[in-house]
């Protein structure tokens, strides 16, 4: 599995990155029991301590050591079965079994496994594995230069290897940007073992026994001398508090063991122990490195948090500003990486709460509304998400009740004005309805749920990623639920009809006078001509006159199974649809339009409650009810879209009629009747490439590509990003028909993994392709 080098500061947290993305399952995949890291060399056995720094539940097969995490093979089952509730993880996180000396195959041999691992052998069924995708288990050297781990230059003559490994402690907490930009040879990881001060210091006060043991009496004496000379103490008379209180209080030469303390510190938890417990010096305030000050400094923020949901909103907007002005700072302190200052953090997001959120949004129509709400509103509700999903531990509470009060009056005022707007031109309202066509050449994705500023970040993905993204909008019709709004985002609305009572807010199939269902939608596409395919098919794009249609995402399921921890989930579903939209671009698809049904609202604490008496309806959800009172209740009251006759009673401003909710929809607001409308591409002017083949024949391997450009080059590296790591004799040009041949002279290479690269004349990388030399 790919993994960027987004906040990957060092090849611990890569690793970190790695496993986790191992253990991530689809949507709809039960998640996997643990996973299972075979090491047959034991490569990666010096930095496992270093790794449970960074993950808590790494479990590593070997003698019987539990304040270690380490145990024989039904020890570590008992950790994956929960039976061992005081140290085995919480449930929903995955344990990593770290397997060193043990190889992969020796756990599917069966009745010749070794005994000593056979209680683990049923959980590589149950489990996944951490390993390449050329499916061999991740060497260190494999996991340096693969696209999928760090992606570095690394020589490959032996002595390189052999101190790369000697190294691998001390490479394992060095910051990424020293290893990038260069090819990494032997001196250079030799460097990494001695001759670097400022990383023994570190490595002495983070854990002076283990640094004493590590070093012979040589070294010792050389590092001695080393902190009298450049650093002014001796550590065997004056010991760590000398050392700690220097870091905290002193310049110079300590100046720098700070920026590079600060660079990773989370690399070095027993140094944050030590200077905890430096001591004042006179009667002047603390340096801004001790840890209480940012410690008192939560307090204070903490203090004045719990005024703000006693303030009028504009008073709670305006603390909010001006403590942004005092604690902003923070954020870029080595604190702030240790997870110490949480409210510092959590300022970030208020601040653009309190900004967007001073004023609700406004509009003479429903249209001004809708493309004000389009262009600047939804930043405040992604503010608010951001605030919430950052709100962890005992402040929890304190950040949901600072984020309800400056944004529910926010929210609840721009509901308000947009329902008057909408009752007012209820009957002008239908002609915004714009409902989705089928076009050719044109891959209709929905994703159920997708409020506009979900689909905001997910423009922002697919732009990094190379992609041209147009954000328009549509306007749904209340009440802006599944069964109602969906018929309208699929090319089969014009098969439905309002002939119905409306309890269950679903069209009927005019043809078959049945509930326009998912499945009924579906056939009724198929039936006009539509292509429909499900994941994982991509379709074929050559064989679709009218379009494509496909669905994918679980935000709305989410909302009401989950309500407001929702948040926590959404990264990883907006990666999963830019995921989605990337594989049906590359599968031929010259454009995806990204549609939805109803957007939605969510607020910490919950929602408001109002009375609807049920005997004045005939449906009753938590934000909408058919309505059949003869009077009209205090709440705005509308005409259903696909039956005139049919009247919809709408929870006035965020109020729902269910109580306990933080998530609902299926009322009137922005929020919920503003949905997005995009249009991905690869841009008019972007090479289009796509690998059909690649085929070995011995060390040669002929690779077919499709393309709409002259020139391309084909190229065979260990490295897809790095030129320098080819392994073919020569890269070749694509001749006329699409297909090149290369070869690779040296045979040590072979069965190696490599990525076969298409790159255009500016040498980008437009596409590539796993493969394993001489396969």
């Amino acid at each position: 599995m790919t993994i960027s080098n987004e906040n990957i500061s060092s090849l611990i947290s890569a690793l970190r990155k790695s496993l986790m993305a191992s253990a991530r399952t689809p949507e709809g995949v039960e998640q996997p029991a643990a996973l299972l890291w075979a090491d047959a060399d034991s490569q990666w056995l010096p930095i496992i301590p270093a790794l449970r720094n960074e993950m808590t539940y790494v479990y590593t097969l070997g003698q019987y050591e539990p304040d270690e995490n380490r145990g024989p093979a039904i020890w570590l089952r008992c950790i994956v079965d929960r039976t061992l509730t005081d140290i085995a993880p919480p449930a929903g996180v995955v344990p990593v079994i770290y397997l060193p000396g043990v190889n992969r195959q020796d756990l599917r041999a069966g009745t010749d496994c070794p005994t000593h691992l056979m209680p683990l052998v049923e959980l590589q069924y149950r489990g996944a594995l951490w390993h390449h995708k050329n499916g061999r288990d991740w060497s260190v050297m494999g996991f340096l230069i693969s696209e999928d781990g760090l992606g570095l230059d690394v020589s490959h003559d032996a002595r390189a290897q052999e101190a790369m490994l000697r190294a691998l402690p001390q490479l394992a907490k060095e910051p990424l940007e020293h290893l990038q930009g260069h090819r990494l040879e032997a001196e250079d990881f030799d460097r990494l073992t001695v001759g670097d001060p400022i990383r023994d210091i570190l490595g002495w006060m983070n854990d002076e026994k283990t640094f004493r043991e590590s070093c012979d009496a040589a070294k010792w004496e050389a590092f001695k001398s080393i902190c009298m000379g450049q650093f002014g103490f001796d550590p065997d008379l004056q010991g760590l508090s000398s050392a700690a209180e220097a870091l905290v209080y002193e310049d110079g030469k300590w100046d720098h063991v700070w920026r590079r303390f600060s660079e990773a510190p989370r690399l070095y938890p027993g140094i944050v122990k030590v200077l905890r417990d430096v001591p004042p010096r006179g009667l002047f305030d603390l340096p801004l490195r001790h840890p209480s000050v940012n410690s008192k400094a939560e307090d204070r923020l903490r203090a004045k948090l719990l005024e703000v949901s006693s303030l009028p909103p504009q008073d709670a907007c305006d603390l909010i500003l001006k403590l942004e002005q005092e604690h902003g700072i923070r954020r870029t302190w080595v604190w702030a990486q240790l997870g110490e200052s949480p409210l510092a953090l959590a300022l970030e997001p208020l601040v653009r709460l309190a900004k967007n959120g001073r004023s609700p949004r406004g509009g003479t129509d429903v249209l001004s509304v809708a493309e004000d709400y389009a262009l600047y509103g939804w930043p405040c509700d992604r503010a608010a998400i951001d605030a919430t999903a950052i709100a962890k531990g005992s402040d929890s509470d304190l950040l949901y009740r600072v984020v309800a009060a400056i944004y529910s009056p926010w929210l609840d005022s721009t509901a308000r004005k947009f329902q008057e707007l909408v009752v007012a031109h209820a009957g002008g309202f239908r002609e915004l309805v714009k409902a989705v066509d089928a076009e050719r050449d044109t891959c209709i994705l929905f994703v159920d749920g997708l409020r506009f500023d979900i689909a905001g970040q997910l423009q922002a993905i697919l732009e990094i990623r190379g992609m041209q993204v147009k954000l328009g909008h549509r306007i749904v019709p209340p009440p802006t639920v599944t069964a109602t709004a969906k018929p309208l985002a699929s090319p089969a609305y014009s098969a439905c009809t309002g002939d119905t009572s409306g309890d269950d807010f679903a069209p009927l199939i005019s043809s078959k006078k049945q509930p326009a269902t998912t499945v009924k939608l579906r056939e009724e596409m198929v039936s006009q001509g539509v292509q429909v395919f499900m994941l994982p098919e991509t379709g074929s794009p050559a064989d679709a006159q009218k379009g494509g249609w496909t669905e994918i995402g679980s935000i709305d399921e989410m909302g009401h199974k989950i309500q407001l921890r929702m948040v926590g989930q959404l990264p990883d579903e907006i990666e999963n649809i830019a995921d989605r939209i990337a594989a049906l671009l590359a599968a031929g698809w010259p454009c995806v339009r990204v549609v939805t049904d109803h957007g939605w609202i969510l607020m910490p604490g919950g929602l408001p409650k109002v009375d609807l008496p049920k005997y004045l309806t005939a449906t009753k959800w938590s934000r909408c009810a058919v309505f059949t009172g003869k009077s009209e209740p205090d709440m705005p009251v509308v005409p259903w879209y696909w039956n005139a006759n049919v009247k919809i009673a709408s929870a006035p401003g965020i109020h729902a009629f269910v109580s306990n909710m933080d998530y609902a929809h299926g009322g009137i607001s922005p929020q919920e009747c503003v949905v997005p409308d995009m249009v991905v591409s690869f841009g008019a002017k972007a090479a289009h490439a796509k690998i059909l083949d690649v085929q070995w024949r011995g060390m040669r391997c002929r690779v077919k590509v499709d393309t709409n450009i002259d020139g391309l080059i084909i190229d065979l590296r260990l490295n897809a990003k790095q030129a320098a790591t080819s392994v073919a004799h020569t890269p070749k040009q694509l001749d006329q028909s699409g297909e090149a041949s290369l070869a690779v002279e040296d045979d040590k290479f072979e069965g190696a993994a490599a990525v076969v690269v298409v790159v255009d004349k500016n040498g980008l990388v437009l596409v590539s392709r796993p493969t394993q030399i001489g396969e």
